[in-house]
């Protein structure tokens, strides 16, 4: 493993400042503050984000509706009404729990990095034996994925988990259109996931980062070949198979905690306690790894959500963020396993995670032409559908 050299970031370093409404601050660099100190987030969320969710617009026949409209779209060539990928996670589960319920025919997509959690299976396993669901796993060639998750986490960037975000998209999307499926339900969800910062999570589909980065870790980018889902797939599974994707945990007030409270009970479900804890590696990069390298702590995203939605007060939120985010982790075996699961030492992964940080403009990308062909996405997505981006 060669020593990663000291190089200065792109970005400029900010004095430090957190939001008077939330508990988002500097920690992202993209952060803007209006002259009475809220930040953009705040303003996005509430006068963006929000408006297209139930929680602006109650329908209590939405979620119905949408099953229905979900029926309709069925492809005759088709066994299924719709796919759901699965992590074993709440929101995933949640979905394809209320799937079943409203009696669709589902096909749960589950693509396997080897990163699975024991509760994770477990919660897998429960959801699969619900009726109309039936099972597709899709695992990935360990030896071939490691050196791309090798390349990640030697690059310095934060979002190391990227070549899982860019599988999971990728292997959907591919079974679906095998299986002759038009339906994705999703579990992204507005009241979970509104508040993601673009330094800390960069866009999965930008294929030049993405070479850029295996090139630096010197691959061959022909290595992500199987798994890589980039504009030109995206347009030939949205716009020529017509595949679609809606978000059924946007057509009421969900509740995260509440979710968990309802699989619990019916399906013998069981909470991987923090989010995202369902997958070990994702664990250990947004609680060990991206919170000592980038001072970028997750949790700051999610409470801030919680806050706007009176789920929690700010006072209630700063107390949690007093303590590390892993203050309740047992980092030496996390990191341990880590570290022996990849092929490095003890000491080569701490020295990795304490190298300097890079951030996604460090790399060359195509953010703003990217940008510009997704907008023109959203414009066609709403005037063909009469809808909006989260469905």
């Amino acid at each position: 493993m060669k020593s990663s050299k000291k190089i200065k970031s792109n970005f400029h370093e900010k004095k430090y400042q957190i939001c008077k409404r939330c508990v988002m601050d500097t920690s992202d660099k993209f952060i803007q503050f209006d002259s009475n100190g809220i930040c953009n987030h705040c303003r996005d969320y509430l006068n963006k984000r929000l408006n297209v969710t139930a929680y602006k617009n109650q329908d209590k026949n939405a979620l119905e509706d949408l099953f229905k409209r979900v029926r309709m779209l069925r492809s005759p060539n088709s066994k299924y009404d719709a796919a759901i990928g699965i992590s074993g996670g709440t929101d995933s589960s949640m979905v394809a729990y209320l799937a079943s319920k409203a009696g669709l025919k589902v096909l749960a997509i589950h693509m396997d990095n080897c990163w699975d959690s024991p509760i994770a299976a477990k919660n897998i396993k429960n959801l699969i034996a619900l009726p109309g669901i039936d099972y597709y796993c899709k695992p990935l060639i360990w030896n071939k994925f490691k050196k791309i998750q090798r390349a990640f986490l030697e690059s310095g960037l934060p979002d190391i988990d990227l070549p899982t975000d860019t599988a999971i998209i990728s292997t959907v999307y591919r079974v679906a259109s095998l299986f002759k499926i038009k339906v994705l339900l999703s579990g992204g969800n507005i009241s979970n996931e509104g508040i993601l910062p673009a330094s800390w999570m960069y866009n999965p589909k930008d294929s030049l980062f993405v070479n850029s980065v295996l090139k630096k870790g010197g691959l061959n980018p022909k290595i992500m070949s199987d798994i890589k889902y980039g504009l030109k797939l995206d347009i030939k599974y949205r716009f020529f198979d017509n595949i679609k994707t809606f978000y059924p945990l946007n057509k009421f007030k969900y509740d995260k905690y509440n979710a968990r409270k309802i699989l619990e009970k019916e399906i013998n479900w069981e909470s991987p306690i923090r989010k995202h804890a369902e997958s070990i590696y994702t664990e250990f990069n947004q609680f060990i790894y991206m919170p000592i390298k980038h001072n970028a702590d997750y949790r700051r995203a999610h409470l801030s959500q919680d806050i706007i939605l009176e789920r929690i007060t700010r006072k209630e939120a700063l107390n949690i963020l007093k303590n590390s985010a892993y203050s309740q982790i047992d980092t030496d075996y996390i990191i341990s396993f880590v570290a022996q699961k990849l092929g490095y030492s003890v000491e080569e992964l701490k020295t990795l995670i304490n190298n300097p940080p890079l951030w996604y403009v460090d790399f060359p990308n195509r953010e703003k032409l990217l940008n510009n062909i997704y907008n023109v996405f959203r414009l066609l997505t709403n005037r063909k559908l009469s809808s909006t981006w989260w469905g």
